[in-house]
């Protein structure tokens, strides 16, 4: 049943051996001569000589990013903590997704607030908006109104301030903690390749400050470990995990 296989497609008839491959064929058949002729002249297997040496050094150089600092001694979180505080994550993302519904379907009413807020480029502007003094007005609280008046690029742009703000800073006040995790809460999946590296940035930079935690008190180290224990786990970036 194959036989039919085996059947030239094209019919050259004899192959001159006198044939000048340094001119131009002159007809389509010649040209299949020729194409047969080199063929028959090719080796059934080539094995080309490559200079190794080349290859002794990379031509571009990458360094690792490292994973997150391991904890010291009795600072880390079990994993039943962690569980817990996942969980509780996923309700209060679940409860305000089911708000933004209702608002967006017009079962619930809302309006922004009345706030100036800093244009998305303006990176210190966003870092005073959310960390400044609040008696005198130049810092603002992640409530759920200024919240839903971001949308999700706005979200991701100021989660990449803060974390960049922190690394510089090696410390999370307790107004950038409240912004940070109200901005995780409504920040949608799946993740962007920018805002993966972002969160994976902030729990490498958690990890770092817990790791140097000699003047740190209880409810920061619980902060620490809450935002590893998030973008571990909940973000699923799980080889930054702490494992306890």
């Amino acid at each position: 049943m194959t036989d039919y296989l085996k059947q030239p497609v094209f019919f050259v008839g004899e192959i001159e051996e006198d044939i000048n491959l340094s001119l131009p064929p002159t007809s389509g058949e010649e040209y299949i001569k020729r194409v047969m002729i080199e063929t028959q002249n090719c080796a059934d297997i080539v094995v080309a000589d490559i200079d190794r040496k080349h290859f002794k050094k990379p031509t571009i150089d990458i360094e690792p990013l490292s994973g997150c600092v391991e904890a010291p001694p009795k600072l880390g979180p079990t994993l039943d903590w962690q569980l817990y505080q996942v969980s509780d994550f996923s309700n209060i993302r679940l409860y305000i997704s089911q708000l933004k519904n209702e608002i967006q379907t017009s079962k619930r009413q809302w309006r922004p607030p009345e706030i100036d807020m800093p244009s998305i480029d303006d990176e210190k502007g966003w870092i005073k908006f959310c960390s400044g003094n609040e008696t005198e007005g130049t810092r603002v609280l992640p409530t759920l109104d200024v919240i839903f008046s971001l949308n999700q690029p706005m979200i991701e742009q100021i989660l990449e301030y803060l974390v960049e703000y922190i690394e510089r800073l090696e410390k999370i006040q307790y107004e950038l903690g409240q912004w940070l995790y109200a901005l995780l809460v409504v920040l949608e999946m799946p993740l962007i390749p920018e805002t993966c590296s972002c969160l994976r940035s902030l729990a490498r930079t958690c990890s770092v400050m817990r790791a140097k935690s000699t003047k740190l008190e209880v409810h920061e180290i619980g902060a620490l470990n809450l935002f590893i224990c998030l973008v571990a786990r909940y973000f699923r970036q799980l080889d930054l995990a702490d494992d306890f």
